[in-house]
């Protein structure tokens, strides 16, 4: 879940000691304090999320999960349902796979719209020409953005598993309990079904699977490159889990081999990401190799021939761990691709000591998840907060993972991108409903630029006083783009994020 297991003892112990402190002192406490803390008690218990949705319980809903590996086609068909509905949703888990949703969608003459937290698009006009958000039958969102009131006919959730991850799966959860739709596709990995229909026997709603296997071929080869970039072919993609490796090894590869490298990682905005695909993907364009960071494991097509690791092993933040079985398989999956001249795909080490881990991986069976995310609503942060008159926002949501209390099916959230949020904000006066949608939106912590520039829009909003973008983030003159000057791409990065931060904000 992204802690460490001692961090994990540490919290379960917190919660233990907690409940066994209440249940001891709960004879003694004044009667006004015992009433305040049996009230927070009952607000943050999450045992029961498939009662949040009242309407979503009043239908009657088909569940159909489409699960297989890598290049199976089972979100292909998912879509083809979707397309052929009278109404409908596509829930993503990026925003570059939205807007391939939404380009293929209207492409095949199926009016749809975009909505994300930085972007919204509409695909039909009204007859004086303006933007008509209703007229589309069909909206492709990224997940956290999807309208729980909106009844329709077919969703479409791709990437279930990912109601696991321990920061987001909160969203996935929330969609396949409260989604308001008459038929709910779930796109994702076998290793989620067993889960998904212990929580749908809360709703007593049945879940139909359709299995897929892989369209094309793959093999793990028995070798790897030795340390030698030279031995570096058209149609590779070098995986490493750095910035400054990515762009380190562009350089000795194109020495190498002469050879150019497209580039593609997390931080790379998804629009210059799908640009670096199109020309990997472009047989004319002159960049055949693709060097990038696990950011492929979800969100690009690729006509990759063959998957290169220059490591098998990452920095999380805290620690180097070695990817999970899941990571492996996934990124080494995204080797050939049905209908491509790389029918068969070939996954390798740079080293060949991360062999034998990378054959382990891909032969060994996934592992089942066991409980999904789940995080409370806003309206229960807020009366939790009313609870605690004065306390810190950053106080609130710390004591609100403390005290609150969830079924063996579900985990909390993990608040610490929230919790780190609030207290860079806790001095600013605001409204807690205000304050809940500032810790909810993409604040990069640990960059101090953007911190900076979202301190600035909180106080602007605290103040009441408009704030224009240019006062947020200082773009490069249109006269120095034109010189194509060499620029920091870090600044340029940070740019990005403040940029995005402050249109999910508006």
């Amino acid at each position: 879940m992204g802690v460490t297991r001692e961090e994990a003892i540490a919290s379960k112990l917190d919660k233990v000691i907690w409940d066994a402190f209440f249940t001891h002192c709960e004879k003694m406490f004044p009667s006004d304090t015992l009433f305040r803390l049996t009230r927070l008690r009952e607000i943050s218990d999450l045992r029961y999320p498939a009662e949040w949705n009242p309407a979503a319980r009043l239908m009657k809903r088909k569940i159909i999960m489409h699960v297989g590996p890598t290049n199976s086609g089972k979100t292909y068909n998912a879509l083809q349902r979707l397309q052929a509905a009278e109404s409908g949703a596509y829930l993503s888990p990026l925003r570059l796979l939205a807007h391939e949703v939404f380009e293929r969608m209207n492409d095949a003459g199926t009016p749809c719209n975009l909505i994300t937290g930085e972007e919204r698009r509409f695909a039909v006009k009204d007859s004086e020409g303006n933007p008509d958000p209703k007229a589309a039958k069909c909206v492709s969102c990224t997940v956290e953005m999807v309208d729980l009131n909106r009844k329709i006919e077919v969703a479409v959730v791709d990437e279930i598993q990912m109601l696991a991850d321990p920061d987001r799966g909160w969203a996935w959860t929330h969609a396949l309990l409260s989604l308001p739709a008459k038929e709910i596709h779930l796109c994702g990995e076998p290793t989620v079904v067993d889960l998904v229909k212990k929580i749908c026997a809360l709703t007593n709603e049945e879940v139909e699977v359709h299995r897929y296997d892989r369209l094309s071929k793959m093999e793990v080869m028995d070798e790897s490159l030795y340390g030698q970039l030279d031995k570096i072919q058209k149609g590779d993609c070098v995986v490493t889990f750095s910035r400054k490796n990515i762009f380190l090894l562009k350089r000795h590869i194109e020495a190498s081999t002469g050879l150019r490298c497209a580039v593609a990682y997390g931080s790379l905005p998804p629009e210059s990401r799908s640009t670096q695909a199109k020309l990997f993907n472009d047989p004319n364009s002159g960049y055949d190799i693709l060097v990038a960071s696990d950011a492929i494991g979800m969100g690009l097509n690729l006509n990759i021939r063959r998957i290169i690791f220059e490591a098998t092993e990452k920095f999380d933040g805290s620690v180097v761990r070695t990817l999970s079985l899941t990571q492996l398989k996934q990124i080494g999956g995204r080797a050939g691709r049905f209908g491509t001249e790389y029918a068969v795909g070939l996954a390798t080490t740079l080293l060949q000591r991360d062999i034998p881990t990378l054959k382990r991986a891909m032969a060994a069976p996934m592992i089942d998840i066991k409980r999904a995310g789940i995080q409370p609503t806003a309206d229960m942060l807020q009366q939790f907060s009313i609870q605690m008159p004065g306390a810190p926002f950053s106080y609130v949501l710390k004591t609100f993972e403390m005290m609150s209390r969830n079924s063996g099916l579900f985990f909390l959230g993990l608040f610490r991108g929230m919790i780190a949020a609030a207290e860079i904000l806790d001095k600013i006066e605001m409204p807690v409903r205000e304050r809940i949608t500032f810790i909810s939106a993409p604040i990069q912590v640990r960059d101090p630029t953007v911190v900076e520039a979202a301190v600035k829009m909180a106080r602007s909003v605290s103040s009441g006083k408009p704030m224009a973008i240019d006062e947020a983030v200082e773009l490069p003159a249109l006269s120095v783009l034109e010189k194509q000057v060499k620029l920091d791409l870090r600044k340029l990065e940070s740019s990005h994020r403040i940029i995005m931060l402050y249109l999910w904000l508006r």
